[in-house]
């Protein structure tokens, strides 16, 4: 094993020396760089949720930094698969589940970032999380709980078995410890798994802490909750997790397999739910429309002519057949519900704005109305159908079963799809518990002191080519097997041709640099980069893999440091 050499405060151009501590990457997934300082604060802030929830004898540092990588992966690669799809969270749904969460906590207004400020926590740290968060459940939304289908049968025999003749129910609150397995384990990875999830059990029975395991070994979505699953009654859990719901409070279940890991579940607290008392029959309405939007900065000519426009869709609408409605819908409605043709399917009183709740209600089935004006803008209503539903009905209870059985499925689903988005992943791990305040050797080896000294004069001499513009002795620099992000070599070198020659100056400072050898042929050079040009000032955190290509280094692979 070859040691890693830290130079601090080397400058390759003459600039402030920075501190002596160096801040590495603990690893690179999918060609995004995570470093050692974002993981040690993920594990510090672990530490403090692990005392704030009173575990007496919180996780080793080695464990929770070993979570918080692990964590940290997972979230990344999350992040990026919702960066694929082009999904985006609006400031506007970060204020409104900031409020959100002040109602919940009986907060007013602004109290919320005064409460977090007291804890030493940043208001701006919190939102960007926040908008993260939001921003996972819409790829799950997309990527996992819209593929799940309820059949009409499970539906049925839901209702018929629970809510038909209704009876008093034990509700228990689970949390569970999950281990994941690759998406097509070996017999050996399967046996090695099951047998972490058996030594887990075993602390537990001995008395470990619950939620200081979960901290520590847990790798399902709700880890950060203290592995909380949420309250489950029969048949609103896999049928593989029901032993759990004979389990008196405290008690823990055998390690339970599944497509995705081993589960081991904990029964937190239980409750009794009596059958909701029957109700009076309701009137539900299925409506269409096609809605305009008025901008709030418009000006009265541009609200007048939107007005005159949906005047004419109105009157055209009036006597037009239920395909005509939906295809004007489609083709003139503002509205998410425009590719459906305007269908916002079947609601009762209370699920609407009023404006909009009392014209629908007040056509007969298959009238449309003329303009109704509301918060949204101007709608063109058309009243589909109407119906009465009994409160005990399938109908009544459709859409409640219907998000019970989905969870269900999701949390079979859930854990297999992540299982799979991560074996795809490009991961490389490094050590950061070897790169936190590293010191030259004081005898260090002749060879290992030769090649740092190589790959010095290789940074150096790549650095001095992209300042002096020089096209060809920069290129030099790169190997042939150098894999540039989203190009190919060919397209990046004429893309570097054309940015680096667009330049009239250029100059690139380099401070903080650490070379750490993988091995005899491969090295990891780190550093701060200081970028100026005539047009342009940036400042990043790089890395270099470096190969040795006879007796020269090449660069193979070049990364930036995603920014926390």
């Amino acid at each position: 094993m070859r040691f890693t050499i830290l130079l601090t405060a080397i400058l390759m151009t003459c600039s402030a020396a920075k501190a002596e501590t160096f801040d590495s990457i603990a690893a690179v997934i999918n060609n995004e760089a995570v470093s050692c300082y974002d993981i040690q604060r993920d594990a510090d802030t672990m530490l403090m949720q692990l005392k704030t929830s009173g575990v007496e004898q919180p996780a080793s540092r080695d464990q929770l930094t070993k979570r918080a990588l692990e964590s940290k992966i997972v979230k990344t690669i999350q992040l990026q698969e919702a960066a694929i799809l082009e999904l985006r969270v609006s400031r506007e749904e970060v204020e409104q589940a900031v409020q959100k969460m002040e109602m919940q906590n009986n907060l007013m207004p602004g109290q919320l970032e005064q409460a977090l400020g007291m804890q030493g926590m940043s208001f701006d740290d919190y939102k960007r999380n926040l908008k993260e968060q939001i921003l996972i459940g819409k790829l799950i939304n997309i990527a996992v709980r819209s593929n799940i289908k309820i059949s009409e049968e499970a539906l049925r025999e839901y209702h018929r078995k629970y809510l038909a003749n209704p009876q008093p129910r034990r509700e228990v609150e689970l949390a569970q410890i999950f281990l994941p397995l690759p998406s097509e384990p070996s017999p050996a990875q399967i046996a090695d798994v099951r047998n972490s999830a058996k030594a887990i059990h075993a602390k537990l029975l001995a008395g470990s802490d619950f939620k200081q395991l979960v901290a520590v070994h847990s790798e399902s979505p709700d880890r950060d909750q203290g592995g909380i699953m949420g309250w489950v009654m029969e048949s609103g859990i896999a049928k593989r997790f029901s032993p759990a719901l004979e389990l008196p409070v405290g008690q823990i279940t055998q390690p339970i397999r599944s497509p995705s890991g081993f589960h081991i579940l904990k029964v937190m607290q239980e409750r009794w739910q009596e059958p909701a008392p029957a109700g009076e029959s309701y009137e539900e309405v299925r409506a269409r429309h096609i809605l305009l939007k008025v901008p709030s900065f418009s000006d009265e000519k541009t609200s007048a002519k939107i007005r005159q426009r949906a005047e004419e869709i109105a009157k055209e609408m009036q006597g037009a057949s239920e395909e005509e409605f939906i295809t004007r819908a489609k083709e003139a409605s503002q509205g998410p519900s425009a590719g459906k043709g305007g269908d916002l399917g079947w609601f009762r009183r209370g699920m609407m704005v009023p404006e909009f709740e009392e014209a629908a209600f007040a056509l007969d089935a298959g009238g449309t109305s003329g303009i109704v004006e509301s918060s949204f803008g101007l709608h063109i209503i058309r009243t589909v159908a109407k119906r009465k539903i009994d409160p005990n009905s399938l109908e009544a209870h459709r859409d409640n079963i219907t998000q019970i059985l989905t969870n269900v499925e999701m949390q079979e689903q859930l854990p297999r799809w992540m299982s799979g988005l991560r074996s795809k992943a490009r991961i490389e791990l490094h050590d950061c518990s070897s790169m936190d305040v590293l010191q030259i050797p004081s005898q260090p080896d002749t060879a290992v002191q030769q090649d740092a000294q190589e790959l010095l004069n290789t940074a150096e001499g790549w650095r001095k080519a992209w300042s002096e513009r020089d096209i060809e002795a920069y290129f030099s620099f790169y190997s042939p097997k150098f894999s540039p992000e989203k190009k190919t070599l060919e397209q990046w070198k004429s893309y570097k041709k054309k940015v680096i020659g667009n330049k009239s100056y250029i100059k690139v400072s380099v401070t903080n640099v650490s070379i750490k050898f993988n091995d005899d042929n491969e090295a990891f050079v780190e550093f701060d980069q200081r970028y100026e040009s005539n047009r342009f000032t940036s400042e990043d955190h790089k890395l270099l893999i470096m190969e040795k290509n006879g007796p020269r280094w090449q660069i193979i692979k070049e990364l930036v440091q995603a920014q926390s």
